[in-house]
């Protein structure tokens, strides 16, 4: 009997060893929004320290004015560069997630010596990939979960933040629609400019970033270990 290649002695997972180490790439990620929570927070301070000194330094009658000639930047510092800060980052979290899972897609069609490649396929995205690795290579249950579920309500958000600059539609009495799912969310805000506007504007949270890049991961670890192939037995 005719030994079997290499990349079915011993490894029925998708991807192990070397291949494995595309979730470094999370793992940045994770360091990144360690990074930009901890200088944002210490701007803040640094600011709030410095408007403190500035109050305490100018006569009683010229604080009023002094705090509201302080108030733009601050709103800056504490609400908008964190608003970028956090749309940016989600962003490139989720792109590296479509990456990686095109990336898992290669990692099959080469052990499993397939002709056909997800770019083949019709479509885009994440559902391509999804499609290839479930329909092509028979990668099923990593995309019966919730977590992957949440994975495609990220990608939602995603486009909305990408496309449309956060703003989502609130259509009354619609408990179905994406404002509506993402109103339920506890680390990001739906914020109305005037009460009775029909759609709102997402401001993301650093934990909602962080929460994403362990969900997303989660995602990806369920597929690197989903056993595909033979073992020696």
């Amino acid at each position: 009997m005719a030994s079997k290649p290499w990349w079915k002695r011993g490894h029925k997972r998708i991807a192990t060893g070397f291949d494995r180490a595309l979730l470094f790439e999370f793992d940045a990620l994770e360091e990144h929004r360690s990074f930009a929570a901890n200088s944002l927070s210490g701007a803040i301070k640094s600011l709030e320290k410095k408007i403190n000194q500035g109050v305490d330094a100018v006569d009683e009658e010229d604080r009023d004015a002094y705090r509201e000639h302080m108030n733009e930047e601050y709103i800056t510092i504490s609400e908008v560069l964190p608003r970028v800060q956090w749309n940016s980052q989600f962003l490139v979290v989720y792109a590296t997630f479509e990456h990686l899972l095109n990336e898992i897609c290669r990692i099959v069609q080469r052990r499993s010596s397939f002709n056909l490649s997800f770019k083949d396929l019709n479509g885009s995205g994440v559902e391509r990939s999804k499609n290839y690795l479930s329909k092509v290579a028979g990668v099923t249950t990593p995309f019966q979960t919730t977590h992957w579920q949440r994975a495609k309500l990220l990608g939602e958000v995603r486009n909305i933040i990408a496309h449309r600059n956060g703003e989502v539609d609130l259509p009354p009495g619609n408990n179905n629609c994406l404002g509506a799912k993402l109103s339920k969310e506890k680390h990001l805000v739906l914020k109305k400019y005037i009460p009775d506007q029909d759609d709102a504007q997402i401001i993301l949270s650093e934990k909602f970033i962080k929460e994403s890049i362990s969900d997303l991961r989660k995602v990806l670890i369920s597929i690197f270990d989903y056993e595909l192939y033979e073992d020696d037995s």
